[in-house]
């Protein structure tokens, strides 16, 4: 598992350019999946933050998931968020979107943070919206 310091170091090997140089990391992607830097416009093959194997080993382990999430975005479409509890108290969150045939991945991570409390603070937080 990378370290932070790590992840920052391999985005500014990255790109590094003199136009960019000391900015807020800025990446916009277009419809084909191109990620470009916001600033120069130059194409550019950023690392991934998100360990796919990490992904790909739990997504069919539905014994893990723990809590789905209903979210709304400003455009009004829905998006289901999966949390997936692992063995070491963290989770995997995976985010799917129901509006494509087959049905689409939208995001997907690993938060290193205790899934218990995590759950214990949304049921404190939203109480109403929890069935």
């Amino acid at each position: 598992m990378r370290t932070n310091k790590q992840f920052l170091t391999e985005m500014k090997q990255a790109h590094n350019c003199s136009k960019c140089l000391g900015k807020i990391f800025c990446i916009s992607i277009n419809e084909f999946g191109i990620t470009r830097c916001s600033y120069c416009n130059q194409i550019v093959n950023y690392p991934k933050a998100t360990n796919e194997e990490m992904i790909k080993e739990n997504f069919s382990k539905f014994e893990l998931i723990k809590s789905i999430e209903l979210r709304k975005n400003e455009r009004k479409e829905k998006y289901y968020s999966f949390n997936y509890e692992l063995n070491d108290g963290t989770f995997i969150v995976i985010v799917l979107s129901l509006n494509f045939e087959p049905p689409m991945i939208i995001n997907a991570y690993h938060v290193r943070r205790n899934y218990k409390q995590f759950e214990t603070s949304l049921r404190k937080n939203y109480k109403r919206k929890f069935i």
